[in-house]
Formats: C-alpha cells, structure tokens, sequence
C-alpha cells in the first residue's frame, strides 16, 4: 500500500528572475522529500472556490482560487 503526502506550493519569483529560478525551487523539494524516502509523483493544479459571505450576508461574493500541489509516495 502507498502512502501519499500532498505539499501546496506557490511560485514566486521577482521581476528579475527567470522561470529558470522558478524550476530550481520545485527541483529543491522533490529532492528534499526524496531524501526522506519520498517518490515524486506529479504537479497539479487545485481549483477552489473561496466564499466571502460579506457583512451580514452584504455583498457576498465568490472568487476562485488555484493552488499548485506537489504529490509525493512512498510504500508503508
């Protein structure tokens, strides 16, 4: 049976650095977990809906958030 452990992961990068960077930050914890005995699975996108209710019902408004996650397995 595998186990599988899901890390959320936002990429944030500054105007001078290249998607390059960007890379090298997801390269930097597959390879963190797999020296804890985690295999790298896949990157996925989450798609979220975010309820703001407003004030007292006011104003409510849904948005849609989307979060990047990266899945890792290892066998019990």
């Amino acid at each position: 049976m595998l186990n599988y452990k899901v890390v959320p992961y936002v990429g944030n990068i500054s105007v001078k650095q290249s998607s390059h960077d960007a890379a090298m930050a997801i390269e930097s914890i597959i390879n963190d977990y797999s020296r804890h005995g985690w295999s790298f699975v896949s990157i996925d996108r989450l798609e979220t809906a975010v309820n703001d209710p407003g004030c007292f019902g006011i104003n409510a408004q849904k948005t849609t958030s989307y979060i990047q996650l990266i899945i890792f397995s290892r066998a019990e």
